[in-house]
């Protein structure tokens, strides 16, 4: 049977009802039966400390819990950070900036992540020597990819691409999430990977209008909060019962599976041949360089030595099976 992960992205440390809603979709996996892929930012972690949130913490424990950066949207990125460092200063600056992302996931959680994933799918090669430091097997929303999404090591780390999503405006609108589940369905019937990553949302973007990080746009750092609008609680609840619905039909048909037991399917890894090391290198190059666009990015910023120190990297890369 093949296998599936299902990921969201639990980030925002801003918005009051962030929060409940973070552990609203734990509890929904759990009583479906599905074990979820969650990635929970740092900052994540250290407000739900803070506030005293101990239940939202408890409801993810019975899932796959990865670290999403230590920030996310505050400046700066990810790729902000390591854009115009050479390699080994780099490779110092990603450590730290890291680390207390994990030490705060840790003391939150109570174990450490299975797995590291980018915000706003952003990255730099340094973030694996980063994870080989601080413990992390692996990371999600790979922008190094092969063809059709294969999983794959870099650099001694395992990349895992996000294959397939569903957007939240789909699971709040009927008439738009029935399509939207067949076509995930019949995309994952198509691929011929023995294991999918599919991105189902963010619990903030169920709860509100908007990104809760639209303040930090184009390298912007508002003086206070800007909380966000909500939306009618009868748009939050038709988007939780899609969801369920969803999950109801997966987890009959696949195996629904955490990182740390996908990590254990992909082995063997081979060496790529030489057509698809290079297609490797093109794919990887065009997603480094779509991704420098993500709009929290100050102007200006390029992706150039990031592309350059990834492509020197590209050697060590190898496909799982």
């Amino acid at each position: 049977m093949k296998a599936i992960s299902l990921f969201m992205d639990v980030e925002d440390p801003v918005n009051p009802l962030a929060d409940d809603a973070a552990k609203d979709f734990a509890e929904l996996f759990t009583a479906a039966g599905v074990k979820g892929s969650f990635c929970l930012t740092g900052e994540k972690c250290r407000t739900l400390t803070a506030r005293g949130r101990q239940d939202v913490a408890a409801a993810y424990l019975p899932h796959s819990l990865g670290l999403h950066t230590n920030t996310h949207s505050f400046h700066p990125s990810t790729m902000e950070l390591l854009a115009d460092l050479e390699w080994e200063e780099g490779c110092r600056a990603a450590i730290q900036a890291e680390r207390p992302g994990m030490d705060a996931f840790t003391n939150l959680i109570g174990r450490p992540p299975e797995f590291w994933g980018g915000g706003g799918n952003t990255w730099s090669p340094e973030i694996t020597e980063a994870l080989k430091q601080i413990g992390i097997p692996a990371y999600s929303y790979a922008l190094t990819e092969f063809a059709d999404h294969a999983p794959h090591r870099f650099n001694g780390v395992v990349g895992l691409p996000q294959a397939l999503s569903i957007s939240e405006l789909d699971w709040q609108d009927d008439d738009r999430a029935a399509p939207a589940v067949e076509r995930v369905l019949r995309e994952i019937e198509e691929s011929a990977q023995p294991w999918l990553g599919i991105f189902v949302g963010h619990p903030t973007k169920f709860r509100y209008k908007h990104w809760w990080d639209i303040p930090y746009y184009a390298g912007r750092t508002p003086p206070t909060p800007e909380y966000g609008e909500p939306v009618a609680d009868e748009v939050y609840e038709a988007g939780k019962q899609n969801l369920t619905s969803f999950l109801a039909i997966v987890s009959k048909r696949y195996d629904v599976v955490g990182i740390s037991e996908a990590l254990t399917r992909l082995n063997p890894f081979r060496e790529p041949t030489l057509l698809e090391l290079n297609e490797f290198k093109a794919r990887t190059a065009k997603n480094l360089r779509s991704a420098i666009h993500w709009p929290i990015h100050r102007p200006g910023l390029s992706p150039e030595l990031i592309v350059s120190k990834t492509l020197a990297l590209a050697g060590t890369a190898q496909i799982a099976g």
